[in-house]
């Protein structure tokens, strides 16, 4: 039994020793992650310092960036709007004197053109007389076709008259000649 009991004394020494080792671990693992989180601790407050530090004067140079470009689209606007005002007085003055143009034509065209009632007459007159003086000519240009016609028709029938009777005359004069030869 001796033996047992020193072999669960070595048992329970060994078990001492490996929860001591155990525990220093622990211990050495607690001590360095302390040592790590105070060292991450002391990181992020000198960067945060940092920050502070120097984001006054990231704000300023932001601000100042912006300002910057606040005068410029503040002067450029103002330069467009000078130039749309301008712009505007040239077109107004440009469209003033054509509109002026037109109406001074206007008004001497219609001075200059105040008898256009009595020129509507007289064109319509002139394209009365002109129509009567077409059919008046056209009617006496039928008649002499018609006329022309009917003399040529009847020349046409005298002489036909004429030579029918010669024909039967010479047919007659013909037959007497005929019948005297057979007389004799």
């Amino acid at each position: 039994m001796s033996s047992k009991k020193e072999e669960i004394k070595e048992s329970i020494n060994k078990a001492k020793d490996t929860t001591d080792k155990n525990l220093e671990q622990q211990k050495q693992l607690v001590k360095d992650t302390t040592s790590n989180i105070t060292e991450t601790t002391d990181n992020i407050d000198e960067n945060v310092n940092r920050f502070l530090r120097e984001s006054p004067r990231i704000f300023e140079k932001n601000t100042e960036t912006f300002r910057k470009f606040q005068e410029q689209i503040i002067k450029g606007t103002q330069e467009i709007s000078n130039n749309v005002a301008e712009l505007q007085k040239n077109f107004f003055n440009t469209y003033q004197s054509s509109y002026n143009q037109f109406l001074d034509n206007t008004y001497r065209s219609y001075w200059q053109n105040f008898n256009i009632p009595e020129r509507y007459s007289e064109s319509y007159n002139r394209v009365n007389k002109n129509i009567q003086d077409g059919t008046n000519n056209l009617t006496n240009f039928i008649n002499e076709i018609t006329v022309g016609g009917i003399e040529h028709y009847s020349h046409s029938l005298e002489l036909t008259q004429r030579y029918y009777n010669d024909i039967l005359q010479n047919n007659f004069n013909y037959a007497k000649k005929i019948e005297r030869s057979y007389s004799r």
